[in-house]
């Protein structure tokens, strides 16, 4: 049984209730990119949308449930990273994972309030742990694209190395953003370069790119013991 937390948003099953549940989502980003979430309450959501606080009320119990909301749509995004298609699948896994790092770079220039939820030095604690959840997801993506281009043993803990590594790109993303504003080229490049240094202890650099199909994959990995 799924545990319901109080500040969750109730999100609405017909078109109707999810039309009017995206334009409040549409208002709390609006107003984020004025103000941090501190300073934002759900009378502001309503003034901002224009609809009856009541109606507000409805969907977000609590303004942690409206950002809590928001999270979840550019979590969205995020994911759209891992479906979008490879065209030329890189020599190595780093390079696959600088690729991966630059999408969700674009994410971030795309949508600025997303610096603001995610990185700002005021992230409430439940969007905090919203975001690592979501890194743990990330971690997933990133072991499915690996094990799928490259001759990597299975190992299911790799999934864990790997929403680490995001968290720390988050921590150094979260640095670039308290101090500049924005995602530097070199803050991005150091996120590398720190991810790469940290799954390099558990991925072999050398890992070659995977020629065959999928079918073949046991095979591949018998070889290489």
């Amino acid at each position: 049984m799924t545990e319901t937390r109080p500040d969750m948003p109730r999100q609405p099953l017909r078109a109707r209730g999810r039309s009017r549940y995206e334009a409040l989502l549409d208002a709390v980003d609006a107003l984020l990119a004025d103000s941090p979430p501190a300073l934002i309450s759900l009378q502001d959501v309503a003034r901002q949308a224009k609809a009856p606080l009541a109606s507000v009320y409805h969907y977000f119990p609590n303004s942690t449930a409206a950002f809590l909301g928001l999270a979840q749509r550019y979590h969205s995004l995020f994911e759209a990273v891992y479906e979008e298609p490879i065209a030329t699948v890189p020599d190595s896994w780093p390079e696959l994972i600088r690729l991966l790092i630059q999408r969700s770079r674009r994410v971030y220039d795309a949508y600025p309030t997303t610096m603001r939820l995610f990185l700002g030095a005021d992230v409430a604690g439940r969007i905090r742990e919203a975001d690592l959840d979501a890194n743990r997801q990330f971690g997933q993506h990133q072991y499915k694209l690996l094990r799928q281009y490259y001759v990597i043993p299975e190992d299911p803990s790799l999934i864990e190395k790997l929403a680490i590594s995001v968290t720390i790109t988050d921590a150094i993303w979260s640095l670039s953003y308290i101090r500049h504003g924005r995602l530097t080229d070199e803050m991005v490049e150091e996120a590398v370069q720190a991810k790469e240094a940290y799954l390099a202890a558990y991925i072999p650099l050398r890992a070659r790119r995977r020629e065959e199909g999928p079918e073949d994959r046991e095979a591949s990995e018998s070889n290489q013991h």
